[in-house]
């Protein structure tokens, strides 16, 4: 299988942009036979949560493709119940580009954009995304919605691609400060944002369902949260890609069904999983699934296994379905993603409650938040007594890391954590 992914995502390079076209469309039916390879021979070492979180993501990726007329562009801290509501699909952008990679021809794409003047510091995963924009193969969606959180690249690359395929673009401004006027603030923007969904679409929001979907999103969010009290105690093998495929269902996904069955499936075999064994990983960041020494190391290891990822754990607050806007305003406004300060208390309170044994500190490539703070997480982690990995490398283009640093260093600080742990 992973020459015939190489061989294809060749295929996919050489061509992409000289024939958009065609290369969409091979794009589109690889992932729907990915779709029903995973439905006719599936991982039987995933949990049957995370088997039912990948089967839904791919559906949602191709969903993307086939129907960028019903999708909107959104960024992965996006709160997506009003697109929920409406029957838009959120095209997310690390998401695409996550899948871009799981094809092996991100390369061409993140060249395509560099070529029309994107640094090559940018962001892989938006660079990869633009790049597959101006290539032609990524077709265009009905509107782009962004927030502000985390990411600087967010302000640019939607702005950009609003520009370039002629779409209505709408940005929440989330403010550092953790406050109700800060939470009345960004409310106020996705009343707006509502307005202008309807004027962009020509659909009409029902507000009965959009109350359905935060009430949803409410009861996922409670039991991911006592997932992330089982978490701590009990042993459910995994891999780094249902790790990182679990964003997307915390994120775009919360306030559909599927988001809430994945929370309920998983809370019910984590509490029937064994007890902890090995080495507990709290990862920060997103996790380079594409690499080698990764998947060898952490996929349905008891030696050592990830854990959680801090990404899955950024917000996880009671929902008020009568207070709809302010429910998801305050999901951005307090997220432990909103400000440096806060992302080294989370990170610290995270990895108590988790019981963690050390933490990976992923940056990857271009992303200059977790480069700048890395040093500062290390600190404050360190001073609790939690050993920590700064790891450099790429989460999305594989020619900017190598498999044999990650490896070297990956092996020696569980090396040490063994050792430590005794």
């Amino acid at each position: 299988m992973p020459g015939i992914i190489e061989a294809f995502g060749g295929y996919i390079e050489k061509h992409a942009v000289r024939s958009p076209d065609r290369c969409r469309r091979l794009l589109l039916a690889a992932y729907r036979a990915n779709g029903l390879s995973i439905r006719l021979f599936p991982e039987k070492r995933l949990s049957s949560a995370r088997r039912f979180g990948v089967n839904y993501i791919n559906d949602a990726v191709v969903r993307m493709l086939a129907h960028p007329e019903k999708s909107a562009l959104v960024n992965v801290f996006m709160p997506c119940e009003l697109l929920q509501a409406m029957d838009i699909t959120p095209m997310c952008a690390e998401m695409y580009s996550s899948y871009i990679n799981g094809t092996r021809c991100e390369g061409v794409f993140a060249d395509a954009a560099e070529n029309e003047g994107i640094a090559e510091t940018f962001c892989s995963y938006h660079k990869v995304l633009v790049g597959s924009a101006y290539s032609g193969v990524l077709p265009a969606p009905s509107v782009a919605v962004n927030c502000s959180l985390v990411c600087d690249a967010n302000s640019l690359t939607f702005r950009e691609l609003a520009r370039y395929y002629g779409i209505p673009h709408f940005y929440v401004d989330v403010p550092k400060s953790r406050d109700e006027e800060s939470i009345g603030y960004v409310a106020g923007q996705l009343r707006e944002m509502r307005v202008f969904l309807e004027e962009a679409t020509g659909k009409r929001l029902d507000d009965a369902r959009l109350r359905e979907a935060v009430a949803r999103s409410g009861r996922t969010t409670a039991l991911l949260k006592e997932c992330l009290r089982e978490k701590g105690s009990h042993c459910l093998p995994s891999s780094v890609v249902s790790e990182l495929n679990e964003i997307y269902m915390t994120h775009n996904a919360l306030g559909t069904r599927e988001a809430e069955i994945y929370a309920s499936r998983l809370l019910c075999e984590l509490k029937a999983a064994p007890e902890s064994r090995g080495l507990k990983i709290l990862w920060l960041y997103s996790i380079p699934i594409w690499q080698e020494p990764v998947k060898r190391l952490l996929n349905f290891n008891t030696r050592c296994q990830i854990t959680a990822c801090d990404m899955n754990l950024d917000c996880l607050l009671e929902m008020d379905p009568e207070k709809p806007y302010e429910s998801m305003a305050k999901r951005l406004v307090l997220s432990g993603f909103n400000g440096g300060k806060e992302r080294v208390r989370a990170a610290v309170e995270n990895a108590k409650t988790l019981n963690c044994d050390g933490v990976v500190c992923f940056c990857s490539w271009g992303c200059k938040q977790s480069m700048g703070i890395s040093s500062v997480l290390k600190n404050a982690l360190e001073a609790e007594g939690y050993p920590v990995l700064v790891l450099n490398g790429d989460a999305c283009d594989r020619r900017n890391a190598s498999d044999g640093q990650v490896a070297t260093r990956l092996e020696a600080f569980f090396e040490m954590l063994e050792k430590r742990h005794g």
